[in-house]
């Protein structure tokens, strides 16, 4: 069962930085991440700010009992608390997928931080749970984010236009994925290439 995997997660160890499940004694420093409009704006697909939503968004991040879910804090070695998170959500276990998220305290942007998280993510969603494909979504300005996706060998689908409210434009979102045929085969070639050097 996924859900028994989850209770019981590892800690996933990069280069740079750790993956740990987040727990309430991290709540104020995901309240400071998410008091920042700019993120928010992207967590919340656009809609207006307000801090009644940054709490929702902070309890939703750390509420352990959705079986469908699971949410890593990002730590570098110098921090005390997480300065971002990666996320396994809406995860189907009858097909084998789920949906990824992630987010950045905006002090740590541009580091190459999120990347090498979602990495860490991704392999442990393939590798130890045995997805079959994972899904990400990312506004289609949000140029950033998309690199996250890109420099981890996940593949644009599509382009969505989602309806918003009356007499707001609709968004646009851009639909990547990676499969486990695809994470196996571009991690075979890396390496292979890695042995050639």
């Amino acid at each position: 069962m996924f859900t028994e995997r989850f209770q019981f997660s590892p800690v996933l160890a990069g280069k740079r930085l750790r993956l740990e499940q987040i727990e309430k004694k991290d709540a104020p420093s995901l309240l400071a991440m998410l008091s920042d409009p700019i993120v928010m704006k992207y967590v919340t697909q656009g809609s207006f700010f307000s801090f009644s939503k940054s709490r929702r968004v902070a309890a939703e991040l750390l509420n352990t009992r959705r079986p469908d879910s699971i949410h890593y804090g990002i730590w570098l070695p110098e921090t005390e608390g997480p300065i971002g998170v990666v996320s396994l959500q809406n995860i189907r276990q009858e097909r084998r997928d789920a949906m990824i998220g992630y987010m950045l305290d905006r002090s740590y942007w541009h580091q190459g931080l999120a990347t090498e998280a979602l990495g860490l993510l991704l392999r442990y969603a393939f590798s130890e749970l045995h997805l079959q494909r994972v899904e990400g979504r990312c506004h289609a300005v949000n140029s950033a984010s998309e690199r996250v996706m890109q420099k981890n060998g996940m593949v644009l689908e599509r382009t969505l236009n989602q309806k918003r409210m009356f007499f707001a434009a609709p968004l646009e979102m851009k639909i990547y994925s990676l499969t486990d045929q695809q994470f196996l085969a571009q991690n075979s070639a890396g390496a292979e290439n890695d042995g050639k050097h």
